[in-house]
C-alpha cells in the first residue's frame, strides 16, 4: 500500500513538472483564439519602407503602416515579399496576395486594380546620377539632352519621366530594364549616365540631381476585394481623424533611411515643396562675392553656392534669375516671377518699407573701413545698396558730417575711390577681401567700425511663411556650412595684370633687389653644396675602402684562428687515433679514446659558438619568452658545475634568492649559456683548492624585474691590457698559466653579445693572481603562482632521470633515412644498445618516401629524418609521407637527424609534420629520450 502511495505521488510530481515545462503558448492555445481575418499583403523589399526581421516581423513605413492599419481593421497581415512591382502585381492578378501597398496610380493600373481613398505618403520622382559625375549640377534639366537615362519599364516613373522631358522640351535617350537590380547593375557599369527613380532607392553613391513630379502612393487591391477595401479605407479614415500627421510622423521615423540628417519639415511644408518642384531665387549679377555673373556667364558667389546646397539638403530643384537693380527684384518678388531674394544686406526694417520680409539671418559680416592713406579726415565715403540705419548712425557717431554716397556695387565704390572722388569705403568683410584679392592692398588703410557688422539674409513676399519656414529651417538645422560657402568666395582668382597692378613701384624695387640678391646667395650655397657633395662622396668612397680593407683583415684572421683552432683538437683526434690503431695495450687504448673524446667535444663546443656567433651576426637568431621555474634552472646549472669542480678539486658554493610563488619568463637556453660560460671559465681558470662563488638574484621591483648574477673566484685573474679587449671574437690571453686550460676564444664574445641582445648589462673585476668577478643584469618579467606549487615544479623529477629500457626498441620497426653511410652505421649501432634489431635504411628522401609507401599499413613505428639529401631533401620527404593517403601517415612518429641546427631549420621541421629535433653530434640520451616520448 505504502508503495502505492509513493508510486501515485512520483506520476503527480511527474505530471506537475510537464505542466511547468510546457511553453505558454502550448497551454493557453485553446483558451485564447486569434479572430483576426488573415490578410495577404505584397510588399517591395526597399530600406526604409520594408524590410524583414530575424523574428519574420517586417519593419519600415509601409510595413508599419499597414500593421497599424490591421489593428483598426481587426486583420492579421501575412506579408509576401516581391523583388518588384512586376512580379507583385502578377501575385495580385494570380490571387497569390489581396492587396500591396506603395503604388502610384496610372490609367492602366486604375483599370487593373483597386486604389484606396487614402493616399498614404508623397514621394519626389528624381533623375540621380554619381556623386563624382562632374557633368551634372543640380536643377538644370537642359544638361540631360542627349544622356541615356535608366528607368524600369513597368515602374510609373517610366511615364512621369517621358510627360516631364515631352512637356519641358528636353530629349534624353530613356532606356528601360525590367527591373531595379538590373538597373543599378547598368548603372554601376557606366552604360547609364543617370537613372529615374524614387524614395530611398539606388541612393548609397548616387546623388539626385533634379526632381521631375511628386508622386502620392496608395494600397491596392485585387479587382474582388471591394469589401477589403472598405475595411481599410475605414481604418484609414479612423488613423488620420486621430492624428492627422500620423503619416509625417512615420516618415519622419524611417527618414535616416532615405536622406541622411534630413531636415524635420511639417506636413504644410513637405506639401509646399511637392507643389513647387521648383524653387526660384532672385540674384545680382555685380554684387560680389555676394552674387556675380563671372567672364563665362556662370552665375557665381555666396548666394547661389548657399542655394545649391539648400536645394541639394531638401531634394529640390533651385533656378536662379539675375538682375542688375535692386529695384527690379523687389518687382520680380511682388509679382512673382521669382520665390526668393538669395542674399540681402537689407534689414527688417529696410524690406518691411519697401513691403517685404526677411529670412532668418544667414550670417553676419563685420563692417570695415577702406580709407585712403593720404587722408587724414573722412568727409566722404562710398557704401553699397542702401545703409541700415543702424550702421549710419553708427558711422555718424563718429562723424557727423560725413557724405555717405550709395553705389549699385562694390566695383563702383572702388573705383569712386581711386579716383578721389571719395576719402572711403564702408564695406563688409567679404567685399573688402574680394577687393584686397582683385586689387590689392594699395595706398589703402583698413580700419574697424566698434564691432559693427551686417546681418544677411533672405528676402521674400511676407504671406509666404511656409517658404520662409523652410529657408530658415534648413540654415539652421541643416548640414549646410556657412564658413566653408563664406571662405569659398572670399578670395576670387586673378589674373597676372591684376597683380601687377595692385603691386606699388616701390615694392617692386624692392623686390627685385631682393630677388637679385636672392639668386646670389642661391648660387654660392649651390657651389658650397656642391663642393660638400664631392669631398662627402670622395669620403665616403675612402670610408668604403678602409672598411673593405677592415672587413679583408677580419675575414683573414677569423680564418686563420678558425684554422689552428680547429686543427688543435683535429690534431688531437687524429693522433691518438692513429697511435690506437698500433697499440694492443687495452688500458693504453682507454686512456687514447678518452683524448680523443675531449678532443671532440671541444671541437664541438667551437662548432656550437661559432654557429651562435653567425645567427647572432646575421640577425637570424630571436629570443624566446620560455616559462622558467628558478629553483629547476638554478639546480640543473649548479649540478653540472659540481660535478665539473669537484673533478677540479675546487670548491663551489651557490645561492639563488629569489621570492617564493615567482616565475620568470624569459629565454631559457640564452641563460643557462650565460651562467654555464661563466662558471665554466671560473672553473677552468681557478687552481686545484681554489673557490667558485656563484650568487643568483631574482629582483622584483613594482612592474620592473631583472636576473643579477654574480660569479666570483680566486684563479689566475686577468691582465689590464686583456680586459680592454676580453670580449672580442677569440680573444685569449697567452700566459703560462692558461696553456693547459685553453677554449675557443668565443665564449666571453657570445656572454657579451647575449647580454646586449637582451638588453641587459655586464660589470668585470679582475687582477692578476687574485681572481676575477662577474657581475651581469638582465631585464625579465615575473609572475607569481601559487608558492607551493612553483616549491614541487622546482624539485628534481625522479622520472627525468629515470634509466630507459636497454630492450625498448626490440622488434620496432625503424626506417633510418640518411645519405652518409657512416652516419647511418653509427646511427644503427648506437640504436641497438637499446634493442633495435627491426632498422631499414633508406639513402635518400625520394627512396624512403618509396619504401613506406611499399610497407604494410602502421608497419614502421619510428622514422629518423636527416634533412640535406641528394635527390630528396628530408623536409619535401617528411611533407610526402604526411599526405600519402593511409591512416598512419599521418600520425607516424617522424624525428629529424642533421647538423642544421638553426631555430629556423627546428621550425621548419615542425611545420613539415616533424615530432621532434635533434641537432648532429647526436647526443644518445637525448635521442633516446625523443623516442620514448614520441613512442
Amino acid at each position: 500500500m505504502r508503495n502505492n502511495k509513493f508510486f501515485i505521488m512520483r506520476i503527480l510530481i511527474a505530471a506537475l513538472m510537464v505542466l511547468v515545462l510546457l511553453p505558454s503558448h502550448v497551454l493557453y492555445a485553446d483558451e485564447v483564439p486569434d479572430t483576426r481575418e488573415p490578410v495577404h499583403v505584397g510588399i517591395v523589399l526597399q530600406s526604409g519602407v520594408a524590410m524583414p526581421t530575424d523574428s519574420g516581423v517586417y519593419y519600415g513605413f509601409d510595413a508599419e503602416f499597414m500593421y497599424k492599419i490591421a489593428q483598426y481593421a481587426n486583420l492579421k497581415p501575412i506579408f509576401h515579399p516581391y523583388k518588384d512591382n512586376v512580379e507583385m502585381f502578377k501575385g495580385l492578378d494570380d490571387g497569390d496576395i489581396q492587396m500591396a501597398l506603395g503604388i502610384s496610380p496610372n490609367p492602366e493600373r486604375l483599370e487593373r486594380f483597386l486604389f484606396g481613398s487614402h493616399g498614404l505618403f508623397t514621394s519626389q520622382a528624381s533623375i540621380r546620377v554619381r556623386d563624382d559625375d562632374p557633368r551634372f549640377s543640380y536643377g538644370n534639366p537642359t544638361e540631360y539632352n542627349g544622356k541615356v537615362l535608366g528607368v524600369v519599364k513597368s515602374s510609373i516613373m517610366y511615364d512621369r519621366a517621358k510627360e516631364w522631358a515631352s512637356k519641358n522640351d528636353i530629349h534624353p535617350i530613356f532606356k528601360t530594364y525590367d527591373n531595379d537590380d538590373e538597373l543599378q547593375e547598368a548603372m554601376d557599369n557606366g552604360e547609364l549616365d543617370g537613372i529615374v527613380t524614387y524614395g530611398s532607392k539606388l541612393t548609397h553613391n548616387y546623388r539626385a540631381s533634379f526632381n521631375i513630379v511628386a508622386n502620392t502612393y496608395y494600397p491596392i487591391f485585387s479587382k474582388d476585394q471591394t469589401a477589403l477595401k472598405n475595411k481599410v479605407d475605414a481604418a484609414m479614415s479612423r488613423i488620420l481623424y486621430e492624428d492627422v500627421r500620423y503619416p509625417e510622423k512615420l516618415y519622419d521615423k524611417y527618414r535616416h533611411f532615405h536622406y541622411q540628417d534630413s531636415i524635420p519639415l511639417s506636413a504644410e511644408e513637405k506639401e509646399y515643396i511637392a507643389n513647387h518642384p521648383v524653387l526660384k531665387v532672385a540674384v545680382h549679377g555685380i554684387n560680389p562675392p555676394i552674387s556675380y555673373v563671372d567672364s563665362n556667364g556662370d552665375i557665381r558667389g555666396v548666394a547661389p553656392d548657399l542655394y545649391k546646397e539648400i536645394a541639394q539638403e531638401l531634394n529640390w530643384q533651385v533656378e536662379f534669375v539675375v538682375f542688375n537693380d535692386r529695384e527690379e527684384i523687389a518687382r520680380a518678388l511682388k509679382e512673382g516671377e521669382v520665390d526668393v531674394y538669395g542674399v540681402t544686406s537689407q534689414d527688417i526694417i529696410g524690406s518691411e518699407n519697401i513691403g517685404l520680409a526677411i529670412t532668418k539671418t544667414y550670417f553676419t559680416l563685420s563692417i570695415l573701413c577702406l580709407r585712403r592713406s593720404d587722408v587724414a579726415e573722412i568727409h566722404t565715403a562710398a557704401f553699397v545698396g542702401m545703409v541700415p540705419p543702424n550702421v549710419e548712425n553708427a558711422i555718424r557717431a563718429g562723424a557727423p558730417d560725413m557724405d555717405l554716397i550709395s553705389f549699385p556695387t562694390i566695383e563702383e565704390c572702388y573705383e569712386a575711390m581711386s579716383s578721389h572722388k571719395v576719402d572711403a569705403i564702408y564695406c563688409n568683410m567679404a567685399q573688402l577681401n574680394w577687393l584686397t584679392a582683385k586689387h590689392g592692398s594699395g595706398n589703402f588703410t583698413v580700419e574697424g567700425v566698434d564691432d559693427l557688422g551686417t546681418e544677411f539674409s533672405g528676402q521674400l513676399m511676407p504671406g509666404n511663411s511656409v517658404l520662409n519656414s523652410i529657408l530658415s529651417k534648413t540654415v539652421q538645422g541643416g548640414k549646410i556650412n556657412i564658413t566653408n560657402i563664406l571662405s569659398k568666395n572670399l578670395y576670387t582668382d586673378q589674373t597676372v595684370m591684376d597683380y601687377i597692378r595692385s603691386i606699388p613701384a616701390r615694392l617692386i624695387l624692392i623686390l627685385f633687389a631682393l630677388f637679385a640678391a636672392i639668386i646670389g646667395m642661391v648660387g654660392y650655397t649651390m657651389y658650397k653644396n656642391h663642393q660638400s657633395r664631392v669631398i662627402a662622396e670622395l669620403n665616403a668612397k675612402q670610408a668604403a675602402l678602409d672598411a673593405s680593407e677592415q672587413a679583408r683583415k677580419a675575414e683573414s684572421s677569423f680564418l686563420s684562428t678558425m684554422s689552428h683552432d680547429m686543427r688543435t683538437p683535429l690534431n688531437g683526434i687524429l693522433g691518438y687515433t692513429r697511435l690506437a690503431r698500433g697499440c694492443r695495450d687495452m688500458n693504453e687504448i682507454q686512456q687514447y679514446l678518452e683524448r680523443i673524446d675531449s678532443s671532440s667535444k671541444l671541437m664541438l663546443a667551437l662548432v656550437n659558438d661559432v654557429l651562435d656567433l653567425s645567427k647572432l651576426s646575421s640577425g637570424k637568431m630571436e629570443l624566446r619568452e620560455d616559462r622558467i621555474v628558478p629553483h629547476e634552472l638554478f639546480n640543473i646549472i649548479k649540478d653540472a658545475i659540481t660535478m665539473n669542480a669537484n673533478n677540479h678539486h675546487i670548491d663551489f658554493k651557490a645561492d639563488l634568492h629569489v621570492d617564493d610563488g615567482v616565475i620568470v619568463y624569459s629565454d631559457r637556453l640564452r641563460l643557462q649559456q650565460l651562467a654555464m660560460n661563466l662558471l665554466s671559465n671560473a672553473v677552468k681558470y681557478t687552481p686545484a683548492g681554489g673557490h667558485v662563488v656563484w650568487d643568483v638574484h631574482v629582483q622584483v621591483e613594482g612592474d620592473k624585474s631583472s636576473l643579477v648574477e654574480i660569479v666570483q673566484d680566486d684563479g689566475i685573474g686577468m691582465s689590464e691590457e686583456f680586459q680592454q679587449h676580453m670580449f672580442e671574437v677569440f680573444s685569449q690571453e697567452n700566459r703560462a698559466e692558461t696553456v693547459n686550460a685553453r677554449g675557443t676564444g668565443l665564449g666571453l664574445s657570445l656572454v657579451h653579445k647575449f647580454i646586449n641582445m637582451m638588453g641587459g648589462t655586464i660589470e668585470v673585476e679582475s687582477k692578476l693572481g687574485e681572481g676575477t668577478t662577474f657581475i651581469f643584469s638582465v631585464p625579465i618579467k615575473t609572475v607569481r603562482e601559487d608558492a607551493r606549487v612553483v616549491a614541487a615544479e622546482g624539485q628534481p623529477n625522479a622520472n627525468n632521470i629515470e634509466a630507459i629500457s636497454k630492450n625498448v626498441l626490440r622488434d620496432t620497426p625503424i626506417l633510418l633515412v640518411e645519405d652518409n653511410e657512416i652516419n647511418a652505421e653509427l646511427a644503427q649501432l648506437m640504436l641497438s644498445d637499446y634493442g633495435a634489431n627491426m632498422i631499414d635504411w633508406a639513402h635518400n628522401g625520394q627512396e624512403a618516401v618509396e619504401i613506406y609507401s611499399a610497407s604494410e599499413p602502421s608497419h614502421y613505428k619510428l622514422i629518423l629524418m636527416d634533412l640535406r639529401m641528394p635527390v630528396m631533401d628530408g623536409l619535401t620527404a617528411t611533407r610526402k609521407i604526411r599526405m600519402l593517403h593511409r591512416p598512419d601517415a599521418g600520425v607516424v612518429p617522424i624525428i629529424a637527424m642533421s647538423a642544421d641546427a638553426y631555430e629556423e631549420d627546428i621550425r621548419n621541421c615542425r611545420e613539415a609534420g616533424m615530432q621532434n629535433h635533434i641537432s648532429k653530434q647526436v647526443d644518445i640520451n637525448k635521442l633516446m629520450r625523443a623516442i620514448v616520448d614520441a613512442l
